[in-house]
């Protein structure tokens, strides 16, 4: 038999479970840890008008909305795609939302 090849481990010796590197990091924590500093050059920078705000975390709010899902008949949604093709960069939903404003909007 040839020699023991160099990269299979050595297993003659009885070895123990180690701990993972990130044994102590909650899997569920959002925030990152801050990068290792890096020897790099400093460019000075305008200072931000909005130095005491901080930062938001997370996701952007959004625009709260509501499923519509409703059956529609061939004419209507004709009339639809229509409207939006008709208006550059309308949305099927912008144009049954504007629609709904103009004949249900309260004075």
């Amino acid at each position: 038999m040839s020699d023991q090849q160099q990269d299979r481990p050595d297993l003659s010796r009885r070895r123990k479970p180690q701990a993972a590197p990130d044994e102590r990091v909650d899997p569920v924590d959002y925030r990152q840890r801050a990068p290792t500093p890096q020897a790099a050059p400093v460019v000075s920078q305008a200072p931000v008008a909005t130095a005491g705000a901080a930062p938001r975390r997370g996701r952007p709010r959004r625009e709260a909305t509501v499923p519509f899902s409703t059956r529609l008949a061939p004419d209507v949604l004709e009339l639809i795609d229509a409207a939006s093709a008709a208006e550059d960069g309308a949305t099927i939903r912008s144009v049954v939302e504007a629609a709904i404003r103009e004949k249900y909007q309260t004075k």
